[in-house]
């Protein structure tokens, strides 16, 4: 049985690089024409077991949850979680396109922003990008794409704090926004580029 254990995490680290061992045949395909593999709600391993529901949530869910948590609580958790794995194991797995949902928890006064899939998570965005950062730097020839979206209770000057954490923390390693048809070989090997931020 400890044998079954450990193969999966083995498995997991020899695709932490995949990206720098293609096959030069396809050093010359447009990223855009890659298959690459990605994980939907990244984030719901670390999802907040004492979380009231998204404020974008239907009215009903939220007002049942409220009067009934001990029944509706446990089965909104239970589906709302996707992933088992961290976003570091994710990565070290394969994982190349990070599908983040941004949200700041309603009466929350600080500028902190969190993930959410009907509840929120327990993990800090600016954490969990400086932990992408730091991967980034002992992997720098594989690409990350992070699709950010929802963006649940974000105002202007929330969003505008996200996208300058993205900027602090990811800064050269960023493709500019119109460099969308760019090749493995002569775009990101060459030119430096280890971030795709779309």
């Amino acid at each position: 049985m400890e044998a079954t254990s450990k193969r999966p995490i083995q498995l997991r680290h020899k695709n932490a690089q995949w990206m720098s061992q293609l096959p030069e045949n396809l050093w010359d395909v447009p990223l855009p024409n890659l298959s690459l593999p990605g994980s939907h709600d990244t984030m719901t391993y670390c999802l907040d077991k004492k979380s009231p529901i998204s404020v974008n949530e239907s009215k009903l869910l939220q007002f049942v949850d409220k009067y009934m948590p001990c029944i509706i609580h446990p089965v909104v958790l239970k589906w709302s979680k996707t992933q088992v794995l961290s976003v570091l194991e994710q990565l070290d797995a394969g994982i190349r396109y990070l599908d983040f949902r941004i949200a700041h928890k309603p009466n929350d006064p600080s500028m902190n922003l969190y993930f959410v899939h009907m509840v929120y998570t327990t993990a800090v965005v600016e954490d969990i990008l400086k932990e992408i950062s730091k991967w980034l730097q002992t992997h720098t020839r594989e690409v990350i794409i992070l699709a950010c979206r929802n963006f649940d209770g974000l105002t202007k000057e929330l969003h505008d704090h996200f996208v300058s954490c993205i900027k602090r923390i990811f800064h050269s390693k960023m493709c500019p926004k119109d460099f969308f048809g760019f090749f493995l070989k002569s775009d990101i090997r060459y030119k430096g580029f280890e971030h795709l931020n779309n």
